[in-house]
C-alpha cells in the first residue's frame, strides 16, 4: 500500500513540470526581420515576419504542403530596441525569438550605419542565435518578406532561410551568417560583400499567374560597418573568383562577342601576392581550378579553349578591379591580403584602414585552368 502511494506522488512531480509549457501552435515564431530607416522622422522601422512550423512536422515527413501564410508587423522608434518594444503592443500572444533565421536591412538604414546598433542589441538577447543569414536590399521590406517559395512551401525553406544549397550549386553571390558579418567588418582591412534581396516578378508562375520570387542580385560593399557601394550582379562576375567558398561557378567562352562554349568549374583556388615597387604596393591575383565542359557549339581544339576561359576569368577579375576604382572600394580585397602577409607594410601604405588603390595597384592577374573532361563524351579528337 505503502508502495503504491509512493508511486502515486511520483507520477504527480514528473508530470508537474510539463503543466507550465506552451503548445508549439501557442506561440508566434518571428523567422525573420527588416530595418528600414525613416530620414524625415530619423526614426527606425522594424519588420517582423512571423511564420507557422504547425505543417512543418507533416513536410518533413512526406506529406503534401500546407498553404503558406506569412504574417508581417511593423513598428516604428527612435532606436531599433524601441520600435521592436513597440510590436509587442499588438501581439496577440507569447513571441519566441529562438528560430529568427535571417536579417534584411534596407540600403537607407545602411547608409545610417543603422547596422551596428541593431547587432549590438541583438548581440545582448541570449534567444537569438548569431548563426542568423544577413542581407541587404534595395526593395521595400516588406515585399520581401511576404514572397514564399514555390509549391506552397514554407518560407523556412527559402533563399532568405537557406541559401546555402543553392550556393553549393551555381556559387556566385557567397551568402553570409551574422557571426562571420561581425568577424568580418571588424578587421581593420577587410571589405565586406553582403548579398541584396530583391523580388523577381518575371522567370516563374504558378496558375497561369506570375509567381514572385526571391533572389540575390545586388552586393553591398561596406568597410568598418560603413557602406561603401551596392552593384548590381551583372557587373560583379569577377567576385566569384575573390571568394574562398565559391565551389561551383559556370564560364561562359565568347568568340567575336558570340558564345562557343560553358564549362563549370569546381574549387576555384585564389591567392593574392604583392611587392613594393618604387614606393607603394603592387598586386598580383593567382587562379587556379579545374573545369569541365558542358557545352560546346563551335570546334575549338583544347589548347583554344583553355586559353579563351582563362581570359574570361582575367578579363572579369580586372573589371571588377575597375569597378572599384570608380566606386573607391576594395573589390578585390588587396588590402586586406597585404594586411594579413605583412602588418607593418600595411600599416605603413594604409589610410583609413584601406590600402589607396590606383590603375597600376593590380599588377597582374595570373590564371590557370585545366579541362578534367568534356562531359559524358571525351571527345579526344578536339585535343
Amino acid at each position: 500500500m505503502n508502495g503504491r502511494i509512493a508511486l502515486f506522488c511520483l507520477s504527480l512531480i514528473v508530470l508537474s513540470g510539463c503543466w507550465g509549457a506552451k503548445e508549439i501552435d501557442h506561440i508566434d515564431y518571428i523567422h525573420a526581420i527588416g530595418i528600414d530607416y525613416e530620414e524625415e522622422k530619423d526614426e527606425l522601422i522594424v519588420y517582423a515576419q512571423l511564420i507557422s512550423f504547425t505543417g512543418l512536422a507533416k513536410v518533413e515527413a512526406g506529406g503534401q504542403a500546407e498553404k503558406s501564410i506569412v504574417s508581417i508587423g511593423k513598428a516604428k522608434g527612435e532606436t531599433f530596441n524601441v520600435a521592436t518594444d513597440r510590436l509587442y503592443e499588438t501581439f496577440q500572444r507569447q513571441v519566441s525569438w529562438g528560430h529568427l533565421k535571417g536579417m534584411i536591412f534596407s540600403e537607407r538604414a545602411l547608409k545610417k550605419k543603422n547596422i551596428q546598433d541593431v547587432i549590438d542589441v541583438l548581440s545582448r538577447y541570449n534567444e537569438v542565435r548569431n548563426t542568423l543569414w544577413i542581407y541587404a536590399t534595395n526593395q521595400p521590406i516588406r515585399n520581401v518578406l511576404q514572397t514564399v517559395p514555390l509549391l506552397n512551401y514554407s518560407p523556412y525553406y527559402s533563399l532568405l532561410a537557406n541559401p546555402e544549397d543553392i550556393f553549393k550549386q551555381s556559387s556566385f553571390i557567397s551568402p553570409i551568417r551574422l557571426h562571420a558579418f561581425i568577424a568580418a567588418t571588424e578587421e581593420k582591412a577587410k571589405t565586406v560583400y553582403l548579398p541584396s534581396l530583391s523580388v523577381d516578378k518575371k522567370n516563374w508562375g504558378e496558375k497561369e499567374k506570375k509567381k514572385d520570387m526571391l533572389k540575390i542580385d545586388r552586393v553591398c560593399f561596406l568597410h568598418a560597418y560603413k557602406l561603401k557601394a551596392c552593384v548590381k550582379r551583372e557587373k560583379l562576375n569577377g567576385l566569384r573568383w575573390m571568394t574562398a567558398k565559391t565551389k561551383r561557378t559556370p564560364i561562359y567562352i565568347k568568340k567575336d562577342d558570340k558564345t562557343v562554349a560553358s564549362l563549370v568549374v569546381l574549387d576555384p583556388k585564389t591567392n593574392i601576392s604583392y611587392k613594393i615597387e618604387k614606393g607603394k604596393p603592387l598586386f598580383t591575383v593567382n587562379v587556379s581550378t579545374k573545369g569541365t565542359i558542358l557545352e560546346m557549339r563551335e570546334a575549338l581544339k583544347e589548347k583554344e579553349l583553355i586559353s579563351l576561359a582563362q581570359k574570361t576569368v582575367q578579363q572579369e577579375i580586372e573589371s571588377l578591379f575597375q569597378l572599384g576604382l570608380e566606386k573607391n572600394v576594395d573589390t578585390l580585397n588587396l588590402s586586406e591580403a597585404l594586411y594579413r602577409q605583412n602588418p607593418k607594410q600595411w600599416r605603413k601604405y594604409a589610410k583609413n584602414g584601406q590600402i589607396p588603390l590606383t590603375e597600376d595597384s593590380l599588377h597582374q592577374v595570373n590564371v590557370q585552368i585545366s579541362i578534367e573532361t568534356y562531359g559524358k563524351s571525351k571527345q579526344e579528337e578536339k585535343r
